[in-house]
């Protein structure tokens, strides 16, 4: 039987698809993205839906409760795309300040040649 939670879970699921693919039509995902989060996003639903594909890891695991499962995974996840998202902000803050850098010593030898 389907629970509430399990049926808001698909429609925010297939919520995000919808939008992944808006995204996607609008340019701000490439093809590999939208291709990595439409298959989360459809795991996500499916995982929902049948509970009962991750019993066994739930077992191995000492996992009770379906829902702790599915708690600690978003953790997990969450916690992987932090670090994901931490190391493309510091890579894109050490290019701009690079670039800053060149702009600067390339204005200041252009000052200097008109002096």
């Amino acid at each position: 039987m389907i629970t509430g939670i399990q049926i808001l879970g698909v429609v925010f699921s297939l919520m995000m698809l919808y939008l992944t693919y808006v995204y996607y039509k609008r340019n701000n995902y490439g093809y590999r993205s939208v291709i990595l989060w439409s298959l989360i996003w459809l795991g996500v639903a499916v995982l929902l839906l049948i509970p009962s594909t991750v019993y066994g890891v739930m077992q191995t695991l000492q996992i009770e409760r379906t829902a702790d499962f599915f708690v600690l995974g978003a953790a997990l996840f969450f916690t992987l795309v932090i670090f994901h998202l931490y190391v493309n902000v510091k890579r894109l803050s050490k290019k701009m300040e690079e670039l800053v850098r060149n702009e600067a010593i390339n204005n200041a030898e252009v000052k200097k040649k008109k002096k």
